[in-house]
């Protein structure tokens, strides 16, 4: 039989353990959205966002049908964020690359505004707990 004590210390063990396993999310939160081009919802892409603060965290995710999701583990501190969209062309690419060499670079479909992580680029987002979901309208 096992005893009150040797009970209370395995327990005690048990939740050392669950809170030492639990992590630290540092306060991130999950971002999700969509994002269309001209009324459209875009096929792929990528989305990141950009810390405009040196404490904000920088995060990312692949847009597939008009979707994008950054789950809290790899979320966003609340703050304002540079939002970067960058999608290459559709469709097939006219002159394939030869064995061993890479092709031309894929027309962006986004606009320059849209897909620059320089000061030019004017999108940019609060994300808060009141604000976890950023969707982007492209015209």
């Amino acid at each position: 039989m096992i005893s009150f004590a040797h009970r209370m210390m395995v327990g005690f063990i048990l939740m050392i353990l669950a809170v030492g396993c639990s992590g630290s999310d540092d306060g991130r939160l999950p971002i999700s959205g969509t994002v269309s081009l001209k009324g459209e919802s875009l096929d792929s892409g990528s989305i990141q966002f950009i810390p405009t603060t040196p404490d904000g965290s920088h995060g990312g995710s692949v847009i597939s049908d008009g979707k994008y999701s950054i789950p809290k583990e790899q979320g966003l501190k609340p703050g304002k964020y540079r939002v970067v969209i960058s999608a290459g062309a559709q469709g097939t690419v006219e002159t394939p690359a030869m064995p061993g060499e890479s092709g031309p670079p894929a027309k962006e479909r986004i606009p320059a505004e849209y897909n620059s992580a320089s000061e030019k680029n004017p999108v940019i987002r609060e994300v808060s707990a009141q604000a976890l979901q950023q969707d982007f309208d492209i015209k």
